[in-house]
Parts: structure tokens; sequence; C-alpha cells
């Protein structure tokens, strides 16, 4: 577990987002729910922004999230963990990313977007092994040591017999 930074009220308040969070007061006991939520970082998060758990009333956000000049980033992840438990209660069930959930986050003034790529919070960044395929030049990459061998395994779209894989040396390596 991680820090806690505080509610969801509170954390609002901090970021300067409690104006976003009253334009969906009308949802009433989902809002005062969420509200309550509590709000803690990860560090053992490396690819994943954020999560919410509706039924625990808490938001955890990837802790890289919180360094100066990441706000955006940041806000954003927030008010989409926030959406979950608003949705997911007004509605009484798991909206995931739904229309009902891109409803609630338009009301909070997001673009209602599922998967926001941040730079610094992604495989590639955390890779400890990267694959590449030596016909399409895919990459897969892998956040912990895959469990298969690369010789049993190939690119899905090149097929067993093109797709062969082997392991990419680091992006400085591949320079010279």
């Amino acid at each position: 577990m991680g820090n806690i930074l505080g509610t969801v009220s509170e954390v609002a308040v901090a970021w300067e987002l409690e104006p976003r969070l009253l334009n969906v007061s009308h949802l009433g006991y989902a809002y005062v729910e969420c509200l309550r939520a509590s709000v803690e970082t990860s560090r053992r998060a490396k690819i994943q922004a954020g999560a919410a758990y509706t039924r625990e009333r808490r938001i955890i956000l990837n802790s890289a999230l919180l360094i100066d000049g990441r706000e955006r980033d940041r806000d954003a992840t927030f008010l989409h963990e926030c959406a979950h438990i608003l949705a997911d209660l007004r509605y009484g069930r798991n909206c995931r990313h739904d229309r009902r959930w891109e409803q609630v986050m338009e009301m909070l003034g997001e673009a209602p977007v599922v998967r926001h790529r941040i730079d610094y919070i992604s495989a590639e960044a955390h890779a400890v092994v990267t694959w590449l395929c030596d016909n399409c030049g895919e990459r897969y990459y892998f956040v912990r040591p895959p469990r298969r061998r690369i010789q049993d395994c190939y690119c899905r779209p090149c097929g067993p017999r093109r797709g062969q894989l082997r392991i990419a040396l680091p992006a400085s390596a591949d320079a010279r």
C-alpha cells in the first residue's frame, strides 16, 4: 500500500478540481459517496495510471503522477477514476468504460478517453525484456521476465513461420 492522500473531497480541493466535481453533484448518493472515497498512491504500479474500487470506496493513483510537471496527467487520471465510482454507484453496476461512464466523464469536463498515452507509465518505459519480430519489427515489452521461452513464441500477425522473435537490444545498443 502507498501513501494515503485523503478523501476525494480533500484531494479535489487541494488540486483545485472541486468545481469539476460539483458538475456531478446532481447524482446525489453517488456524488456523496464518491467524495468520501479514499485516494492513495501506489509505488508498485508500473504501467497502470490508476484504479478505482467502488465497493471499497478507494482510488489508487500511480505515484509517478505526483511528480511536479505532471499535473495534467494526474488530474485526468483522478477524474477518470472518480467517474468509475460515480457511474458504478449511480447505475448500481460496474459500468466499465460504457456509455454511462462516458457521460459522467463528459459531465466532469473530461474527454472519455479509455487509454491515456502516458510515456513514463508504459510497458516500454519499464520493460525488463523486449522481444522483436524479425519480420515486421513489432516489439513486445515485458515488465516482468516472461514465463515462456522466446523460441516457443511468435509474432501473432506474422504467424509461427515468419514471426520469429529475438531479444531486442536496448535502444542505446541499437544505435551503435
